[in-house]
């Protein structure tokens, strides 16, 4: 498609991070005004913006780190090779999940040492997640990366520019959208958040939701993608693996904090 908006001498604007970066925007621009009216005590706007740098410092950290983990092997044969390109490919190569599990884990620590309740406060950074993300998988798909299977569906898209991330072989070869399936689902999973939000509801529910189904639309989604995504066990892909992991780790939320639960 488009991997580059802009290019103006040796600058260049990537439409993979100006996707990402309004993504961001867009996430803590519906936060922002909904602050006052959370409920939670003690969430000043101070603490609101260290839990945003938070989750961007962890996203980029994790994202990167699982995706060198998960692809070391197709980095090069040397490890000159493999630390070359991943200095020159520092704006490209992330991992969802990745970056997810490292800023969750800050975020607990950053919560827990502020006291703040630990469930409520991820039930409202939570309903943001979704609508950054359907921005960033945009830019995924402008970019040509985490692209799709061929197929013969008349939706299928063809990816002409060489600069795009799509693997040489599959250039000029109709694919599954799979980054606009995964936009226009975490748009969808946005919206049910968002009014699911404003109903009476216990705790860490609107948390378990999101977790529920973006590991079934992402479980799902995998069976369509053709880029390479590490080993397979089990016939699943690691991201496939993790979203049974995550969603076992929802059921015990659920299972401990929520079913018997009055919503508060």
């Amino acid at each position: 498609m488009h991997p580059v908006l802009l290019h103006i001498g040796n600058f260049e604007l990537a439409s993979y991070g100006l996707m990402t970066a309004l993504g961001y925007v867009a996430a803590t621009s519906y936060l922002l005004p909904r602050l006052k009216t959370c409920g939670i005590k003690g969430l000043t706007k101070d603490i609101f913006w260290n839990l945003i740098f938070i989750i961007f410092v962890g996203a980029i950290v994790g994202g990167k780190l699982l995706f060198i983990l998960v692809s070391w092997s197709q980095l090069g044969p040397t490890l000159a090779e493999k630390l070359s390109y991943i200095v020159h490919n520092l704006r490209y190569g992330f991992v969802f999940f990745g970056g997810m599990l490292v800023a969750v884990g800050a975020l607990i620590a950053y919560i827990r040492y502020k006291k703040l309740p630990l469930l409520k406060t991820s039930d409202f950074l939570i309903v943001g997640l979704p609508l950054g993300h359907a921005l960033g998988r945009i830019g995924c798909f402008l970019a040509g990366c985490c692209y799709g299977k061929p197929t013969t569906l008349p939706w299928g898209v063809t990816f002409t520019d060489p600069h795009a991330l799509v693997a040489p072989e599959l250039i000029g070869v109709p694919l599954h959208p799979t980054q606009l399936y995964e936009a226009i689902l975490n748009f969808a999973l946005f919206l049910l958040l968002h009014y699911a939000s404003k109903k009476p509801h216990k705790d860490g529910k609107i948390l378990v939701e999101y977790v529920w189904c973006y590991a079934l639309m992402r479980f799902g989604i995998e069976f369509l993608r053709g880029d390479f995504r590490g080993g397979f066990l089990l016939g699943m892909s690691p991201s496939q693996l993790i979203c049974l992991a995550i969603a076992g780790v929802a059921f015990y939320v659920w299972a401990k904090f929520l079913r018997n639960e009055h919503a508060n």
